[in-house]
This record gives C-alpha cells, structure tokens and sequence, in this order.
C-alpha cells in the first residue's frame, strides 16, 4: 500500500498529467490542483511528503503560496519544490529564500526527479530505470508522435560549422523568414521537378504497353514477353537516372545555400559588432546631454507638472523586462533623491503585428516584400490574456517592490496593461498592395512601455 503521498500546483492540466506520471513510476500516490487557493485548502485536511508548486498561476502565484505554506505552522516543515519554466540564479535565490528547497524544469528528466526523491528521502526500495532521453509534455487531443519542438542547435552546427557570434533576437527572426520562405520554394520546386518526370515515364510507359509489338514468323512464341521485360527495365533505368540526377542537383543547391547562410551570420556578426559600438557612443553621447535621451519626454526633475516618458519594446521581448527594466529603475531612483512625492503609472501596450510560422513552430516576422495578405496572424501573443502580470519579468517585480520600500509611501507605483486600440502610429490600410513590412513598421511603432508621474498636489 502507498502511503508515500506528492501534490502538484499547476494551473495546466497537461502539465499535472506529464509529472503525475512520473512520480507514479516512484509508487508515490500523486494529488493534483490547479490554482495555489485549492492547493492551501488541500493542506488543511492532507499532509502530503513533497510538494511541486508551479509559478505563474491565475490568482496566487507560486512564490505567494511557498510564502503562505511556510508561515503556517502546520505545513511549514512540507519540502517544496518549483516546477515552473522560469530560470537562472536569480529565481532560485529567491525560491530559496521563500523557504522552496530548489527549482525544475518543465522539461523534466526522470533523473533530476530521483534526485529530488532521494534527497527527501521518498525513493521505494525499487527505482525505477532512469531514462536518459528529454520527456516532453504532450497537449491533449494531439497525436502522440507530435510533440513541442527541442532545441537541437548543437545538432545542426556539427563540429566542422565555424563558430559565429549569436544573432540579435530581431535579425534572428528575419533570418529564419527568409530561410523558411526559401525552402518552402526549395521543396515546390523538388516536388514539382519530380512530379513532372514520373509523368513522363508513366506517359512512356502507357504507351509501350499500347502500342502492340510487330509480329512476325520467324518469332518464337515466347519472344513477347522477354521483349517487354526489356523495355521495362529500360525504363525503370531512365527513372533511376531522372531521381538520381534531381537529387544531385538539390544536394548542391543546398550546399550553396548552406555556404551562403554561413557568410551571411559572419556578416550578421560584424553588423552586430559595428551596432554594439554605435550604441556604445549613443551612450556616451546621452551621458553627455541627458535632455537627448528620450525625445518627448520630460525629465523627472519637472515636479511642478505632470510628465511622461515611453519606451518602444521590440518584437518577442516581454514589455517590462530588459531595457525597459533599467530606464524605469533610473526613473524612480532620481526621483526618491529629489524627494518625489506622487504617482507613477507604468502601462504596457500591445502593437500588433503580421507574423508567419518560423520553423520552430512559433509566431516569427516575414520579410518586408510579403503581401499582408499572406499574413498568418496579425496580433500580440503577449496580449491574449491581458493580465499587467504576464508582461513583466521576476527581476522587474522585484525591482517595483524594493523601489516601493526605498520610497517609504512617498511613490505610489501602478502597472496596467493597455489595449492594442491605443495607437500612436496609425495602422495603414488594408488593400491588395499593402506589405508586411509596411505594417509592421506602425505595430513597432505602437509596441511600447508609457510611463506617467504625477506629483501629489
């Protein structure tokens, strides 16, 4: 009989599934809820040995419900362990100073969960075989041989590729456009070429088989048949060659190709050599004039009138994260030290863009030429659910609350999330000739962080 009990906190039924498995292989009876109100509720009449506390849930999130646990005298000896997507020293550091004893991963090795199982003590006198292969999570109602994409960067660069310096996250995302474009050409043009000699040969083919052979007299009776198998090798010969010579020419149509993508990310990497160096003087040159900074916006200095600043947030960043994160920082440090005394609203807003399908199956920009028509989606992943939270990194959070303390009530910092409706840079529109790069230029344009500070009157 079990009598070695686990509780999963995720608010994705997919997720709870993947892990229920494999804590079952470990003979623990495994608890599942969705949201960190039911898991609290849970603990007032179970005590379970571990719990595995997702982090970004609707509600409580998972750093509140470790704090919440921890502070109850009855479940504050429970381990806990996160389960979340989030990473890096930063996270753990803070998990960990919550009272959560460490961090996995959503894609999970049956190992790293061993690891933790015999730490806490919780492994049954037989352990299960560990796997040594990634398990994936599988969404409901998808075949089991679809799973999410890995990350098989190593795999493709091979130990002769030459090493180039990463690409920025905006010409990254051109790049794979272009590439995914020109291969869809690449494979028509192969399916087409192909397409097109069996035609021919089955055309051939037909034919020899209508047309009746000669007759005559001096033949023998089984002279027919022999002759037809000759032909029909013949042809079976012709075939071969016709593959064999379009698949000679699409190895070397790839090779050039793969030639050209090599020279184009060392081309790529001087740009971003030579893009680095110019924001580096940029730099210098705004420490030089703070008024350059940033054009029609006000300095916090101002305190006798209302003033703003924006940001723009380039495509894929999370709004409230990055950049964003240190010229906001800044902000509310200069104002503390000229003894500010007010509000400061900080808004995220969506610009919505024309996106394809990259090769790894997720929202890219295309390349400027392609007709907005062939646009697969036009719109902002990160304004599905409206939620201010989803739009701003841990580190973002935790720089927000110890401003709040610094200020000591004197600064009353609000995040909201604005609408895609709030324009600055009209969208052009739609008709036949429209591109995707026009559009894209005013969703940049739309893309940004508003921040407002108004002083107490």
């Amino acid at each position: 009989m079990v009598d070695r009990r686990a509780l999963v906190v995720d608010d994705s039924k997919s997720a709870r599934a993947f892990l229920t498995r494999i804590l079952e292989r470990y003979e623990l009876a495994v608890d599942g809820v969705e949201s960190a109100e039911q898991a609290i509720e849970y603990l007032t009449i179970q005590q379970p040995d571990v719990i595995f506390m997702d982090h970004l849930m609707p509600g409580m999130d998972g750093f509140q419900a470790v704090q919440a646990i921890k502070n109850n005298p009855r479940t504050a000896t429970i381990p806990i362990m996160m389960y979340t997507s989030q990473e890096g020293e930063l996270y753990l550091s803070q998990a960990r100073a919550l009272g959560a004893i460490g961090v996995l991963p959503k894609q999970i090795k049956h190992a790293d969960v061993s690891k933790v199982l015999q730490q806490l003590h919780l492994l049954g006198e037989e352990e299960p075989e560990p796997q040594h292969e990634l398990e994936t999570m599988q969404e409901p109602g998808l075949p089991h041989d679809i799973a999410p994409p890995l990350d098989t960067t190593s795999e493709r660069r091979g130990p002769n590729r030459p090493k180039a310096p990463p690409l920025p996250p905006d010409l990254r995302l051109v790049m794979e456009g272009m590439l995914a474009h020109h291969m869809l050409d690449v494979r028509r043009f192969i399916s087409e070429n192909l397409e097109s000699s069996a035609d021919r040969i089955v055309s051939d083919l037909r034919l020899l088989l209508e047309d009746p052979l000669p007759r005559s007299t001096g033949f023998a009776p089984h002279a027919r048949p022999r002759d037809l198998g000759l032909w029909l090798a013949a042809a079976a010969l012709i075939a071969a060659f016709l593959f064999g010579l379009q698949w000679s020419r699409q190895r070397g149509a790839a090779e050039v190709l793969a030639a050209q993508l090599t020279t184009t990310q060392q081309q790529l990497g001087e740009a971003q050599q030579n893009l680095q160096a110019l924001q580096a003087a940029d730099a210098a040159a705004v420490v030089a004039e703070p008024g350059a900074a940033n054009e029609g916006a006000s300095e916090p200095g101002d305190a006798g009138r209302g003033t703003s600043m924006l940001e723009p947030v380039p495509f894929g960043e999370t709004p409230l994260a990055g950049a964003r994160l240190e010229r906001v920082s800044g902000l509310l440090t200069r104002l503390g030290s000229q003894g500010f005394h007010g509000v400061v609203q900080i808004r995220s807003i969506p610009g919505r863009f024309c996106t394809v399908t990259g090769s790894s199956g997720t929202p890219i920009l295309p390349y400027e030429t392609l007709p907005y028509s062939k646009c697969e989606q036009v719109g902002n992943g990160r304004d599905d659910n409206g939620s201010a939270s989803q739009r701003q990194s841990v580190a973002f959070a935790n720089m927000i609350s110890t401003a709040r303390q610094n200020a000591s009530g004197k600064i009353d910092v609000q995040i909201s999330a604005g609408s895609a409706d709030e324009v600055v840079a009209a969208y052009p529109a739609v008709s036949d000739a429209l591109t995707a790069g026009e559009w894209n230029r005013a969703a940049a344009a739309n893309n940004r962080v508003e921040v407002h500070w108004q002083p107490a009157h």
